[in-house]
């Protein structure tokens, strides 16, 4: 039985950390209650170079004009749909997702909006986001 030291069990670092972890649950709630019963979110990677910031979606199987990518803001949007094959027989195991699948992207704020775009190519969707130079700083008037 490990006796007892004299420092307080709960020290800053324990709480912040289950602050952090309560905040994460709840921010991936608020992101479940975003999606309706058969929509899904597509995989995705970020990653920067010295010119760009690029997504990459994996959309296997889809069609291209079943593929939407919007801005709006500074949040990019893709929306896709993908309908169920229909197969003879009986199912013994599905894995493969089908339905309408959402992804909401924070742009970063040195990114410039009017030139991103993007290539599907192999069932991956690559969106290039040429970086400004300059970042921009929104500023509220209070």
């Amino acid at each position: 039985m490990p006796r007892y030291s004299g420092r307080k069990l709960f020290t800053q670092e324990i709480f912040d950390r289950h602050v952090g972890e309560m905040r994460s649950l709840l921010h991936a709630l608020e992101l479940r209650d975003l999606f309706e019963d058969n929509e899904t979110r597509p995989k995705m990677d970020m990653y920067e170079t010295c010119q760009d910031v690029i997504l990459e979606y994996d959309l296997p199987g889809f069609l291209l004009d079943a593929i939407s990518l919007r801005i709006n803001g500074q949040t990019l949007l893709l929306e896709a749909c993908k309908p169920r094959e229909q197969n003879e027989g009986k199912f013994i195991c599905v894995e493969r997702s089908h339905g309408r699948f959402h992804h909401e992207v924070h742009i970063p704020g040195n990114i410039d909006l009017s030139a991103i775009r993007a290539e599907y190519r192999r069932g991956v969707l690559r969106v290039i986001c040429p970086k400004s130079g300059e970042r921009f700083v929104p500023i509220k008037e209070l």
